[in-house]
């Protein structure tokens, strides 16, 4: 099992992936070097990264915002997830006001931990 500390971090990069336009601009376009698509993005976080599991084993650790943020995220996130076609078009998906939801969700999780941490860095 992972550190707290590496698994937080995993957690981290892939809501980064998901708050991030220009990331999925590059990366889910074909033929370019990296390579990702709307389908990736959801199965990093959730299954590679098992955030519910982090979730679980150290929420009564985190504060309420975090959870919040992190339940908005899940709700939004899972959602999309399960409406889109098995094989979704990353340009619509791009474009869609629902997807731009879900990265404002994920910029909210991370302002919140990110937040978290410059206050502990503060303090200790």
């Amino acid at each position: 099992m992972m550190s707290y500390e590496q698994w937080l971090s995993c957690i981290l990069g892939r809501a980064r992936a998901i708050a991030s336009r220009a990331y999925q601009e590059e990366t889910w376009k074909a033929g370019g070097d990296l390579v990702s698509s709307p389908d990736e993005v959801y199965q990093a976080l959730m299954e590679d990264c098992t955030a519910d599991l982090f979730f679980e084993t150290y929420g009564t650790t985190l504060t309420e915002e975090q959870m919040q943020c992190w339940r908005d995220l899940k709700t939004r996130l899972t959602s999309y997830y399960d409406k889109m076609s098995l094989y979704p078009d990353p340009a619509q998906v791009l474009t869609d006001p629902e997807w731009d939801l879900v990265r404002q969700a994920a910029r909210r999780f991370l302002l919140v931990f990110q937040s978290a941490e410059q206050w502990n860095n503060e303090k200790g």
